[in-house]
């Protein structure tokens, strides 16, 4: 059977496993906790038993030592503070950085463009079927005017994390035939459900294609800081006769009146802030907004701080802050040397800029990639600029590919290509 039509299982699993990241399908709700159970939590609980051999591949990092310093934080933490069903929050992230991990060192640059196009053509499906089944309630999917009752985003987080993940999905496909269509549906879907997270996100997207395809740097970093400006003070005379709804909700006032009601992100930095003030090392992780909750007599909606900062410093203490910096320090030092890395680098680097205003660190589409990333190998310059070697029957390189030489150096040469593969 031809390559292009032979199943690879690792490769579908790891397809099928992204999909799933990407489109979260909720199986059950406890509103208690204000938790859910997605398709992707049973994957995680599964897949990572099919790799219990390659744990021998797995390395310490400033990412392990990261959730190690969380997990003893909310062990010891729990007598006090107790530990709910959130706070499995954690195993869900050892599972995705582990399977990033695993992956990470599997695949190369061809494979991972083929899962991510396949990812980003299932998410296309999911929201035209959900637009399809929801058709009557259009207006409240794609604006704040109105709630629809058993509503399916990509994410259970809702609409802002939809905009979200479509904009860092789309800096995955960076480079690819897919790029335009992507950014393209992230800027509609977030000026639509008017995310401030999405809107900014879009804009690094489209920061970052005009770096990567510049003349001089200068050049388009003066353009984008020019288009920046005029939009903005195109924006600031428009809305003076204009009222437009998404511009507003990057308006300070209409965050200092719900924080007057006891909601939003100033009531809920606030609150952490109280908290704070009697504990810094830490209430274990799930535990931050319930005691807040205790403290300031308000129900939030929200389960996290909407700061990943802010919701690590609350629930895992200054040690396990200072731990997650140095990882973000391990991250932007590490070097990515081909197009795929550099596309993860950049979706971490738009996942930490975000983080600042949503998102509350335990993702698994966050830790997947952080596993991924350090665990992709790293290449020389002359390895880079080589031609890829073909794969043949079993993962090994085909004859067209070793090469050329003659005699006893042909042969060594090729036996050492050959052993050099590790094996997928």
């Amino acid at each position: 059977m031809p390559n292009s039509l032979r199943l690879n299982p690792i490769k579908a699993v790891a397809t099928l496993l992204l999909v799933f990241l990407f489109v979260q399908i909720p199986l059950t709700q406890n509103t208690d906790d204000k938790t859910h159970i997605n398709v992707y939590h049973i994957l995680l609980l599964t897949l990572p038993f099919l790799y219990v051999p390659s744990l021998k591949h797995f390395r310490v990092n400033t990412a392990t030592i990261f959730i190690v310093v969380l997990t003893l934080t909310t062990i010891f933490a729990a007598p006090a503070y107790g530990a709910g069903l959130r706070s499995t929050q954690l195993v869900f992230v050892v599972m995705a950085f582990f399977m990033g991990s695993m992956y990470g060192r599997k695949f190369d640059d061809q494979d991972w463009t083929k899962i991510f196009s396949i990812v980003f053509v299932c998410t296309v499906i999911f929201v035209i079927l959900r637009d399809i089944a929801f058709a009557g309630q259009l207006a409240a999917i794609y604006t704040r005017t109105g709630y629809a009752e058993n509503m399916l985003y990509l994410s259970t987080g809702g609409r802002n994390i939809e905009a979200s993940l479509l904009v860092m999905l789309s800096i995955l496909l960076l480079g690819t035939r897919f790029y335009f269509p992507s950014v393209m549906l992230a800027l509609l879907t977030s000026g639509m459900m008017q995310s401030r997270a999405g809107l900014i996100g879009t804009a690094i997207s489209l920061w970052i294609f005009l770096w990567r395809t510049r003349k001089t740097k200068l050049y388009y970093l003066n353009l984008a800081l020019g288009m920046a400006l005029l939009v903005l003070v195109a924006a600031l005379i428009f809305t003076s006769v204009v009222d437009i709804p998404v511009l507003d909700r990057f308006n300070l006032k209409s965050e200092t009146a719900l924080e007057e009601n006891g909601v939003g992100r100033l009531a809920l930095w606030h609150y952490a802030g109280v908290a704070l003030h009697k504990n810094l090392l830490g209430y274990g992780i799930g535990n931050g907004v319930p005691v807040m909750e205790k403290l300031s007599g308000i129900d939030f909606v929200e389960n996290n701080v909407h700061n990943v900062y802010l919701q690590f410093l609350l629930e895992g203490g200054v040690q396990s802050l200072v731990a997650y910096l140095i990882m973000i320090v391990a991250i932007l030092a590490k070097r990515a040397t081909t197009r795929i890395q550099r596309n993860v680098k950049a979706y971490l680097i738009c996942y930490l800029v975000l983080s600042t205003i949503q998102f509350n660190g335990s993702e698994a589409y966050l830790w997947f990639f952080i596993g991924a990333f350090f665990a992709f190998p790293t290449w020389s310059a002359q390895e880079e600029s080589d031609p890829p070697v073909t794969s043949g029957r079993r993962g090994l390189p085909t004859a067209q590919a070793l090469p050329h030489a003659d005699g006893d150096n042909h042969k060594s040469d090729s036996l050492a290509l050959i052993h050099s593969q590790e094996p997928r």
